[in-house]
């Protein structure tokens, strides 16, 4: 049996968040990641004192304004991020204790304006974080990359991976 570089490591638990999707955790030995964020983006949210953090994987900045129809939520920051703030606070967060970090909003293919959802995504959380008064903390957004990202719920670090690049914090 192989002994373990990092034990603690070990004993994390992992919780994954699907594109357009969101989870929240309460237990501060868990890490919850998100793979592969091109042009959407991945918020996570995180209050220190209570170890309570979540992460949304949202794909588009706005949801459609269509009467009657049904949407997944998570998949837009307009309804993703106050649905994630309000299972937060549904569970014990409280608002002004949570520090929130964005990453994502790549570009990797060339487009004219209209496709650069990336650049869009990246606006449309600008705005929503002045409008939701957001306590943001870090960004590493745009460029030409994928990433992937796991939000430590102990400490609120947040490992950033980058293909073919050593994997640095947040």
């Amino acid at each position: 049996m192989a002994s373990s570089l990092n034990p603690v490591a070990e004993q994390m638990q992992t919780i994954v968040v699907g594109v357009a999707d969101f989870k929240i955790s309460t237990e501060p030995s868990t890490y919850i990641v998100t793979h592969s964020l091109g042009s959407c983006l991945g918020i996570t949210f995180h209050d220190d004192k209570r170890r309570i953090g979540g992460l949304l994987h949202a794909m588009l900045p706005a949801s459609p304004q269509v009467q009657g129809q049904k949407i997944r939520e998570a998949m837009f920051l307009d309804t993703g991020i106050p649905k994630l703030l309000s299972a937060l606070i549904r569970s014990g967060a409280k608002k002004h204790d949570i520090r929130c970090k964005v990453f994502g909003g790549a570009q990797l293919l060339t487009a004219d304006s209209f496709f650069r959802i990336g650049s869009k995504n990246i606006d449309m959380f600008y705005r929503l974080s002045q409008e939701l008064e957001l306590d943001v903390v870090s960004w590493e957004v745009s460029g030409r990359v994928n990433r992937s990202i796991r939000l430590n719920n102990l400490t609120g670090d947040v490992i950033i991976k980058i293909p073919s690049k050593p994997e640095f914090f947040r």
